[in-house]
């Protein structure tokens, strides 16, 4: 078994967290890549947004929560967003890829493949339809029923943006929330 404390997960945080002071993220459709060292194949630029010079507030159990990043006021592609990279200042290193979802919507009709995130958690659809006029999904099942829509659990939400569900070329693209968890094992 391994572990490490609270306040090492903290500083591990703060350490990762202070390399985006400043950087930019940049909004991706398409498949994922394995990690933030594989290089981009396929995917589509949605919107670049800038870090605040202190990027994140200082973690708390190992979670930092970032601090307000400038919104990108005329989105470079439309599409639907499915991952974030997070870059340095710069804008050539990567520092981590977090996945990416809209906040839930109340009778909102989705499609197969929309992401949301409700009550800190992320959820991707299986089966289109419209949500429920409230509460959304909860849970970690791989089929959960919210209204017509039902949804996996993708795992905790990181990169949350107000609206939805699709990014729109020459719209603006802002962020409702972004955390980054350093493990505890």
């Amino acid at each position: 078994m391994s572990s490490i404390t609270t306040a090492n997960r903290n500083r591990a945080a703060d350490a990762v967290a202070a390399r985006l002071n400043g950087g930019v993220l940049r909004i991706y459709s398409g498949a994922p890549p394995a990690d933030a060292n594989t290089a981009l194949s396929g995917n589509t630029l949605l919107a670049e947004l800038t870090f605040a010079a202190t990027a994140f507030a200082a973690a708390v159990n190992g979670v930092a929560t970032a601090n307000g990043i400038t919104a990108d006021s005329v989105a470079d592609n439309s599409g639907r967003p499915t991952f974030a990279r997070a870059f340095e200042t710069g804008g050539t290193t990567a520092v981590w890829d977090l996945r990416a979802a809209f906040a839930w919507g109340a009778s909102t009709a989705y499609s197969i493949g929309d992401r949301v995130a409700n009550g800190g958690n992320q959820y991707r659809a299986t089966a289109a339809g419209t949500s429920a006029a409230s509460g959304g999904p909860s849970g970690t099942g791989a089929s959960i029923t919210d209204g017509g829509v039902t949804w996996a659990y993708e795992g905790v939400a990181e990169l949350v943006f107000p609206g939805g569900p699709s990014i729109i070329q020459g719209g603006t693209v802002s962020v409702t929330a972004l955390t980054y968890t350093q493990s505890g094992s």
